[in-house]
């Protein structure tokens, strides 16, 4: 039998951290047959296999300030960028309908065949998510209460939308997979929610047709997309951003090596595995800059990995008052 104090016991001495809730702590309480069972499944978990990396293998240093600059077209046609966004559609399209929780978050736990047993654990990460974003806006002087509407670029599944419903009067979730918005529809359906609303983009131009708001978040997507069609998106809902209203946005801005020109990726044929790609920071800077937006926190984040040749950055801006 397995207790509730054996679970938090897993995760404190396994994991090295809490329970994500209540709920993770009953599921796998109820669900999981003995003490081995449960030692083993946190053992052969992919959290557990990081933390040993981590402690095995010395973090590695940043980036050097020597690093040479990136060769990357940032703009392009309106006919490219939307053969740019079509590329990236078909990718997610697939992964939506092969893996849409594991292409969201990839951890062995979260592949179809294993989710029921990390379905509590996937779906508790969006709430920790919201722990990061209150965090970045206490050091800022703000409070997520004095906002009242928000857009998530690229909700996925739902993960960090349903909690984002929770906490706002209206949230619209934006999302270039019809699979994965499939998902987040029936999840959204069982929650009882009712001020959330799901869109699919499924133009480059459709971005410039969502309503104004208060709030933009979005976390691990950018980074999916070719720098150009980075740049598009992001200048488009910079533009509807209501002034006083904040955006939380993750994206890598740098690799050692790493180049894009749009005429040569067209003619790749990948439309089945995700990409990372890069958005110089300097590039970035000037969008937000152009955008009548401040800076409020830049960091460096682990989104990516560690590694001693890229940067992923997390950015909260601000959107200058009348």
């Amino acid at each position: 039998m397995v207790t509730k104090e054996d679970v938090v016991a897993a995760y404190r001495f396994l994991f090295g951290r809490e329970p994500e809730n209540e709920a993770v702590i009953t599921h796998y309480a109820t669900e999981v047959g003995n003490r081995k069972a449960l030692r083993e499944l946190f053992i052969n978990s992919t959290e557990f296999r990081a933390s040993l990396e981590r402690i095995q293998t010395p973090r590695p240093p940043k980036p050097p300030f020597l690093g040479p600059p990136m060769v990357v077209e940032v703009t392009a046609h309106e006919d490219k960028l939307e053969a740019l966004f079509a590329k990236v559609g078909a990718q997610w399209q697939h992964l939506g309908e092969t893996e849409p929780h594991w292409s969201v978050l990839t951890n062995d736990s979260y592949f179809r065949e294993n989710f029921a047993t990390g379905r509590d654990a996937f779906y508790a990460s969006g709430v920790t998510e919201l722990k990061i974003l209150d965090a970045a806006l206490a050091r800022a002087g703000l409070k997520l209460e004095n906002f009242k509407t928000c857009v998530e670029l690229g909700c996925g599944v739902g993960r960090v939308t349903i909690p984002l419903a929770r906490r706002f009067a209206s949230v619209t979730g934006v999302d270039i997979s019809a699979a994965h918005l499939r998902v987040a529809q029936d999840y959204l359906d069982q929650s009882g929610i009712d001020n959330l609303s799901l869109v699919r983009l499924n133009s480059i131009a459709d971005v410039d047709k969502l309503g104004s708001f208060d709030v933009l978040y979005s976390r691990i997507v950018l980074q999916h997309n070719p720098p150009p069609v980075m740049a598009r998106i992001l200048s488009d809902l910079l533009k509807k951003l209501n002034p006083g209203g904040v955006a939380f946005i993750q994206l890598p801005t740098y690799k050692a090596g790493y180049r894009f020109q749009i005429n040569a990726y067209l003619a790749t044929q990948n439309t089945t595995e995700m990409e990372m790609h890069f958005l110089p920071q300097s590039f970035l800077l000037g969008l937000i800059q152009e955008h009548d937006c401040s800076v409020l926190e830049i960091r460096e984040d682990d989104s990516i990995g560690l590694s001693v040749t890229a940067i992923s950055n997390t950015l909260l801006i601000q959107k200058r008052s009348l």
